[in-house]
């Protein structure tokens, strides 16, 4: 007999998990110090030599604060699923078993990142995990900092498509001279499709958002030893079978959704995630700054989400109320809205800036708001990007 999901009304903290990576940033570089400082409440002994990335939203982050804390993601989805998730969410990863659905996480570059492509969902779902579509919103880049994102518009498409002459691009490295390189800046977004090739240059902090997925198909990766001195290994055969040739990410032109609640942007928005930037402004003397956040609410049930939110500090702090619990977000963490809360409020400490994301309903939370205000999706292709069943690469 099926047990039913736990209850789970309050806001959750998770701890950030640091990662080293061959391409990593000092643990003690501005770059890193910039979201963590050595006083950050993250455990300095949790950092690695090259901090490459941090996780946020990962398997196995751990919840920091509630009747919850010291629990990992993995083991907090399983107990709760569907009150966790969101109706409709709970088992519809390819192992048939609930799975957060959305991994977050911060990168810092001093060196470039493998020439790599990602699967769609039908290509992993035979490796029993979902495809990997991303999107990278850039916080600090060095001058002249770039990243490279699908082909270049010259490259014929006759060699693309030849495995055999892709093969011999890859394995000689002149494929990272067919990519579309482009020097990027502080505040832009970049949507990358699952099926896209590409790679991200030195001298750059970003947060990425993407299925949660960890599946690397690398092409080529400069002949440079990994972590344990080793050569890391390429995936070329594999990388050939889920290349897409017409994909189109790039970078994204965000909508302004501003309101008195604060200053707000779409960034981003797929089947899979969408991404808003909020700008909290600074309380003022004697007042807290109650931000009332409007509920993306199931028809029959106004006190429920119908998916989960996650909340990212980039500046500053907030403090997150929900089920008679709290929880503070502060620079380079992030707060978990379940999808069984009911209404919450974000109160800033001071002029904060964050991302919120969370795994839409098309129609209901895109084209029926974006339709309402007098805007079609269509007219916002560089924002929305609605990836037909075969883009997902969906089973037919």
């Amino acid at each position: 007999m099926d047990t039913a999901p736990a209850p789970l009304k309050i806001p959750l903290r998770l701890e950030p998990q640091f990662v080293e990576r061959v391409w990593g940033a000092p643990a003690d570089a501005e770059d890193v110090s910039c979201l963590y400082p050595p006083d950050h409440s993250s455990k300095a002994t949790d950092r690695p030599r090259r901090v490459g990335e941090v996780w946020l939203t990962g398997n196995n982050n751990r919840v920091a604060n509630g009747p919850h804390a010291g629990k990992t993601l993995r083991e907090l989805t399983a107990a709760c699923g569907a009150t966790l998730l969101g109706a409709g969410r709970n088992g519809d990863h390819p192992s048939g078993q609930p799975v957060f659905p959305l991994l977050v996480k911060f990168l810092f570059t001093t060196d470039k990142l493998s020439v790599q492509v990602h699967p769609p969902d039908a290509s992993a779902r035979r490796h029993g995990s979902w495809g990997k579509t991303e999107m990278w919103h850039i916080l600090r880049a060095a001058p002249g900092a770039r990243l490279a994102i699908g082909f270049r518009s010259d490259v014929p498409r006759a060699i693309i498509t030849d495995a055999a002459k892709l093969r011999e691009a890859a394995a000689t490295g002149t494929i990272e001279r067919m990519l579309h390189w482009q020097e990027v800046h502080a505040g832009e977004t970049y949507f990358v499709p699952a099926g896209t090739v590409h790679a991200i240059g030195a001298g750059i902090v970003l947060c990425e958002i993407q299925q949660n997925s960890d599946i690397t198909y690398r092409l080529y990766d400069y002949n440079r030893p990994g972590t344990d001195g080793s050569p890391r290994t390429l995936h070329i055969d594999e990388a050939l079978e889920v290349i897409d040739p017409r994909s189109s990410g790039g970078r994204t032109s965000p909508l302004d959704l501003s309101s008195e609640s604060g200053a707000r942007q779409l960034l981003a928005a797929c089947p899979y995630f969408v991404t808003e930037r909020w700008e909290f402004p600074a309380a003022s003397r004697g007042d807290d700054k109650q931000q009332q956040v409007l509920r993306r609410s199931a028809p029959q049930d106004d006190s429920a989400l119908k998916g989960l939110e996650i909340w990212m500090a980039l500046e500053g702090a907030a403090e997150f109320d929900a089920g008679g619990e709290r929880a503070t977000a502060r620079q380079g963490e992030v707060v978990v809205i379940p999808a069984d809360a009911g209404t919450y409020t974000v109160r800033p400490s001071t002029m904060s800036v964050f991302l919120r994301t969370y795994p839409p309903d098309w129609e209901q939370d895109i084209v029926e708001p974006l339709r309402a205000s007098g805007i079609a999706p269509e007219q916002l292709p560089r924002t929305c990007f609605p990836m037909s069943a075969s883009k997902r690469g969906a089973a037919q």
